[in-house]
């Protein structure tokens, strides 16, 4: 047995220690009693143990080792059982080589380009493109594309590329139409709004894209426009309101009755948009909804002629 030399009370610190016996000492502050004798025979006996479990792990791990790697080697030597595939002879045509059944579809060049054709960009063709700048340093583009296909595609769009003199792009937008839908050889115009255009000098690139119909899509409803009055509201012929009243053809409720107009040049091209809900946004089966829309926002020029539509959703 081996002693140690305790000059401080491990239990309040202070060193004020009083010898007990041969083996003890106490604190005269807390009272502690503290034994000076280390147990060697603890701390062999630990060792021993450790040691022991150490011995059998390895023990057990060479033989699992031993069987796996037996194992292996015999496998490894046994005649093979499972089958081969028939040999070929090098001398034999290419033909005789035996083929393997197959479950793919092949899909002829027209399917392939029909599989395709709802994605393809081609399918929509701006146009035309009318831009102006705002007051607050943003610039807004009206977009006409129409459907070059014989099917009703959805979700038109266009995407509008700002690009500097090396043709580099800057920044690039994409907007959707607000109409879902587009019937083979129609028109739509799509509006698209910068907050913010850069400063440095720039020229765009507009392409016309479509997307594959979801079977998740609630199918829009279109409305019909009764009638509507148009009223110049400034002597500069840039403010216009348009009243009027969306009737509802369908047997069942119809939400969120959005107004579009489109305006129009003496050409018929496009110079103007414009879009409210109507007063009634929820309209019964054959029932009726007044709208106001207030024009002045994005109009390229003095319009003179206005094409309203009204767009919803099956309640």
């Amino acid at each position: 047995m081996n002693k140690i030399n305790i000059s401080k009370c491990p239990s309040c610190g202070v060193v004020n220690m009083q010898e007990a016996d041969e083996n003890r000492i106490n604190c005269v502050q807390c009272g502690a009693n503290l034994s000076l004798v280390i147990n060697n025979r603890s701390g062999l006996k630990k060792f021993l143990r450790v040691a022991l479990v150490l011995v059998l792990l390895s023990s057990a791990t060479f033989y699992y080792v031993s069987n796996k790697a037996e194992e292996v080697l015999q496998e490894m030597t046994e005649p093979l059982k499972t089958s081969v595939a028939p040999s070929v002879s090098i001398n034999k045509s290419i033909n005789a080589i035996p083929k393997l059944k197959s479950n793919t579809m092949t899909i002829g060049n027209e399917q392939f380009k029909q599989s395709q054709a709802k994605q393809d960009i081609d399918e929509l063709r701006v146009l035309s493109s009318v831009s102006a700048k705002k007051q607050n340093k943003g610039q807004f583009w009206i977009v006409t594309i129409e459907n070059q296909t014989t099917k009703t595609i959805t979700r038109p769009r266009v995407m509008l590329k700002l690009l500097n003199k090396k043709n580099e792009k800057i920044e690039s937008y994409t907007a959707w139409a607000k109409l879902e839908t587009l019937p083979a050889g129609e028109t739509t115009s799509i509006l698209i709004d910068l907050p913010k255009v850069p400063e440095q000098e720039f020229h765009t690139e507009i392409t016309a894209q479509s997307s594959q119909a979801s079977l998740y899509d609630k199918a829009q409803q279109t409305l019909a426009i009764q009638d509507f009055d148009v009223s110049v509201l400034d002597e500069a012929q840039t403010q216009f309101q348009l009243k009027g009243t969306a009737y509802n053809p369908h047997n069942y409720q119809v939400d969120f009755v959005e107004i579009i107009a489109i305006a129009k040049d003496q050409q018929g091209q496009v110079v103007g948009y414009a879009k409210a809900y109507a007063t009634t946004t929820n309209i019964k089966a054959n029932q009726t909804s007044s709208f106001t829309l207030i024009a002045n926002k994005y109009l390229v020029k003095t319009p003179y002629s206005w094409t309203l539509s009204a767009l919803a959703r099956a309640h």
